[in-house]
């Protein structure tokens, strides 16, 4: 699916005058602590304010509302779904979700196809247990899992073909049987045992259209109404000092209907590798095992395709970075790479339909069993239900054109990840209590 909006521009315009005067007091103190800041973290921090300003009436709208509010809010759920697949919110209440209080769901509007669910050593797919479907209740791995028996989803959309694996941290498990839930400090049996990480996601398919450059995917959160009750203004300076450093090319809209945090795809992912199709995987055995930055030299890293496309040169990468280096070092000259070709849009290299890509993406800042931001002391935690005006988050990387004052995006993937806190605010949201009878 296509889907059109207005060119992304970071606003240049300066903040709104109309603030209250504690605001304003506020605001002050901030902008003096802010002359020290970077120009991005400058323009990050005028966003924030500008939202602020948002109509809270204009926080209930949504750009999709119309085409996806076929809810059938309060009914019974038949498995496997079919049109409640299209549905804007889960079909099922939270009581029903088999991994309370966490669900995962293709999105409704990506038109992402789910083949099945399987082991990850194994072709043959399985029954999905009670609960689950394809439509609207993807089953999640909590850690646990015994090797070769974590569960991971094929899926294809128009531009990609692939495989998911999902570990979020704390979840119940899909079976009645699994070893555990909660992974406490020193347990060997769980994946996040001594990783920082709450979230751990591997993607490893093939590119079904040729010639996409590389340049123009990206990976983050998109919504589709204004956000909600922001955090406040001293927290979210900090989160921002950190985001402009790890993601200088990050795109930004805090205001308008349809907010959006998006930075390139290949700068972002932790662990990127390229291997010919059907080709034993150099970097890991199999999608579940512990991934790792390839040596620069090595024909799975993305700097040899850099260089062969002919513009490592113009980017300051002439020659192959010395091997024998830290992984760290590997991963930062693979992102400040990606992150010069995205800034200029260079449209080489591109994507090779014969050969097959995995990314790595994990993340610590969010604790999903209660659903907050986990900061560091004297931060701490902040929930996360006020921000996110009932939309879930989501798990996505899409192609993105710009043709003027137009953008399109197609889906490579599109995964929609709901906490049961969200649910009561989405239904209000949507005003689905007056228009249960709607249809597309």
């Amino acid at each position: 699916m296509t889907k059109l909006l207005p060119k992304l521009k970071l606003t240049k315009s300066r903040t709104d005058s109309a603030t209250t005067s504690n605001e304003s007091i506020s605001s002050n103190n901030d902008v003096c602590n802010d002359r020290d800041s970077n120009p991005i973290e400058r323009e990050l921090l005028k966003i924030y304010d500008e939202c602020q300003s948002v109509p809270a009436e204009r926080r209930s709208s949504s750009s999709s509302s119309k085409k996806n509010k076929w809810l059938a809010a309060g009914g019974v759920h038949s498995y496997p779904c079919c049109s409640d697949s299209l549905s804007a919110i889960p079909p099922t209440p939270p009581s029903k979700w088999p991994q309370r209080p966490i669900l995962l769901r293709p999105s409704p509007d990506s038109e992402m196809t789910i083949i099945g669910v399987r082991y990850s050593t194994s072709k043959e797919y399985l029954p999905l247990p009670a609960g689950y479907c394809k439509g609207c209740t993807l089953p999640m791995n909590n850690g646990f899992e015994k090797p070769g028996e974590c569960l991971v989803i094929d899926f294809e959309t128009q531009l990609f073909v692939g495989t998911l694996l999902l570990r979020v941290k704390n979840i119940s498990p899909v079976f009645a049987d699994s070893p555990g839930t909660v992974c406490a400090p020193n347990n060997e049996d769980c994946y996040f045992d001594k990783k920082k990480r709450t979230f751990q996601a591997t993607v490893k398919g093939r590119f079904k259209q040729a010639g996409i450059p590389m340049s123009e995917c990206v990976t983050g959160q998109m919504f589709d109404r204004p956000a909600g009750d922001l955090p406040p203004r001293l927290l979210v300076k900090g989160a921002i000092s950190v985001i402009s450093l790890l993601a200088p090319q990050l795109q930004v809209r805090l205001q308008g209907d349809c907010p959006r945090f998006l930075s390139p795809l290949m700068s972002t992912a932790q662990t990127v590798s390229v291997n010919l199709l059907n080709e034993k995987l150099v970097v890991g055995k199999c999608i579940e095992d512990d991934r790792y930055e390839p040596q620069a030299s090595h024909q799975s890293s993305l700097i040899q395709t850099i260089i062969s496309s002919g513009v490592g040169e113009s980017i300051g990468l002439a020659s192959t970075p010395l091997d024998k280096t830290p992984v760290s070092s590997r991963i930062k000259t693979r992102k400040k790479a990606f992150d010069k070709i995205f800034s200029h849009r260079i449209k080489t290299p591109s994507f090779d339909v014969n050969k097959e890509y995995t990314f790595e993406f994990f993340q610590h800042l969010i604790s999903f069993d209660d659903f907050c931001l986990d900061f560091a002391k004297p931060v701490g935690k902040h929930p996360m239900r006020g921000m996110l005006n009932g939309q879930p988050l989501k798990f996505m990387a899409a192609h993105q054109t710009i043709d003027g004052e137009e953008e399109a995006f197609k889906w490579l993937w599109c995964f929609d990840i709901w906490h049961e806190s969200l649910y009561e605010d989405a239904l209000l949201a949507e005003d689905v209590v007056e228009n249960t009878s709607c249809t597309v």
